[in-house]
């Protein structure tokens, strides 16, 4: 008898262990003072999942506590936020974001304003630092470029010069297209084959939606075929970057 209740005690230990592991669905808003919240993608690194943030700066993701969510975007700088278990008691997620792109193409030149939002929750910083041949920059002018990483502005316009603007349909299914990409392409993928850095993967998938696609298609693809699709698109956007 005492052997008997000893196993259920295991499995009930076990399933109590197991069920705190569990990720839980966080509902959270990206928000910033000055400018609408748009085109944000936001992953979980810890399980390589991913989804896009709506118009309104809303989102969801499966989380569990010491998760790290990271958010790219075209128009705000990268964040990473480190989760703990207040955000999952509270089961709401709040995210300032640092715009550096204003009206589309126009570089925001402001000071590093702090948010004034109550929140405790814990951002991963990522620091980029100069070396001995870089020239002294101002820390707080925003000139469209990460310090070692990619000049978004001067891309992002790039860009916008090498295609067309599209009609309004067509416009909804590149939104549809990344959704869909988001949810089926994990982050390794970007990181490890494609070899982005962080802050670029909005920008790629912004490179991606344009030209003559059919997004539709995408619903009846693989993901062993998107991910060929996004590698054929990312030998076009090296080489779109390095002529630019």
């Amino acid at each position: 008898m005492k052997t008997y209740y000893y196993i259920v005690f295991i499995l009930f230990f076990q399933l109590s262990f197991s069920q705190s592991l569990l990720r839980k669905n966080l509902k959270g808003q990206v928000v910033n003072d000055s400018i609408k919240v748009d085109n944000v993608v936001v992953f979980n690194i810890n399980n390589q999942k991913g989804t896009t943030v709506y118009q309104d700066g809303s989102f969801e993701i499966e989380v569990r506590e010491n998760d790290t969510l990271f958010f790219s975007s075209l128009y705000f700088l990268p964040e990473k936020v480190l989760i703990t278990s207040r955000e999952i008691e509270k089961g709401n997620l709040i995210v300032p974001l640092e715009a550096f792109v204003n009206k589309l193409q126009e570089v925001v030149v402001k000071s590093k304003v702090k948010p004034r939002l109550d929140t405790n929750r814990n951002i991963v910083d990522t620091q980029y630092y100069g070396d001995s041949k870089s020239s002294v920059k101002n820390p707080f002018i925003y000139t469209g470029e990460i310090q070692n990483g990619v000049d978004f502005v001067r891309i992002f316009k790039d860009i916008g010069r090498a295609f067309k603007k599209k009609k309004k349909e067509k416009q909804a299914q590149e939104i549809l297209f990344t959704d869909l990409v988001m949810k089926k392409i994990d982050y390794d993928f970007y990181k490890t084959t494609l070899k982005l850095k962080d802050e670029e993967i909005r920008l790629f998938l912004f490179y991606c939606e344009k030209g003559e696609h059919d997004f539709e298609q995408f619903n009846t693809k693989t993901n062993f075929e998107i991910m060929n699709f996004l590698i054929e698109k990312n030998k076009e956007y090296q080489k779109f970057k390095m002529k630019k």
